[in-house]
C-alpha cells in the first residue's frame, strides 16, 4: 500500500516525465503487479505512469540502487504522513 501511495505522489510531482510515458507502449502489465491491477482502473494507470517515470529517471542505475532509492522515497512519504497525523491534533 505504501508503494501505491508513493507512486501516486510520484506521478503528480514528475509532470514532464509522466507525459513522456504517454506514448510508451504498455509493457507494465507484463509484471505481476501490473497483471494483478488490470488495465482499466485508475490505479493501474497511475502505477504504469509512475513506474515509467521512475524507469526514465533511474534508468542508468543498477536495479539494486533503484530499489534503495524507491524505498527511501516511499519512506519519506510515510514520514510525511506520520507528521501530518501528529500535527492534525494541534489546535491552531
Amino acid at each position: 500500500m505504501k508503494k501505491v501511495i508513493f507512486l501516486i505522489f510520484l506521478v503528480l510531482t514528475l509532470g514532464k516525465s509522466v507525459f513522456a510515458c504517454d506514448s510508451a507502449p504498455r509493457k507494465i502489465n507484463n509484471d505481476d503487479i501490473g497483471i494483478w491491477l488490470g488495465k482499466k482502473s485508475n490505479l493501474s494507470k497511475v502505477y504504469e505512469h509512475g513506474k515509467c517515470a521512475l524507469d526514465q529517471v533511474l534508468g542508468a542505475l543498477p536495479i539494486e540502487q533503484r530499489i534503495v532509492i524507491a524505498n527511501l522515497i516511499a519512506k519519506s512519504y510515510a514520514n510525511s504522513k506520520k507528521k501530518l497525523k501528529e500535527t492534525s491534533t494541534y489546535n491552531y
